[in-house]
């Protein structure tokens, strides 16, 4: 399974992610992808990255709904 998180505003284009994306759901290989409008390139986990921000959270429920993570606290 992978996770992806990219900005658009990335000089890496996000087409990079999305070929992944697509090889992966070609294979049957189980992915999420979410392209955000702006937080450029290595955002990581800075509060200033704007909406892109918010992917931790996103990655977080992904794992949980997947099996990876215990959804109890």
């Amino acid at each position: 399974p992978c996770f992806f998180a990219h900005a658009y505003n990335d000089p890496i284009w996000p087409e990079n992610s999305l070929r992944m994306f697509l090889e992966l759901k070609k294979h049957k290989v189980p992915a999420e992808l979410h392209v955000y409008s702006t937080g450029g390139h290595g955002f990581g986990m800075r509060a200033d990255a704007g909406p892109a921000a918010t992917w931790p959270d996103r990655c977080a429920t992904w794992l949980k709904t997947s099996g990876w993570l215990d959804a109890k606290k």
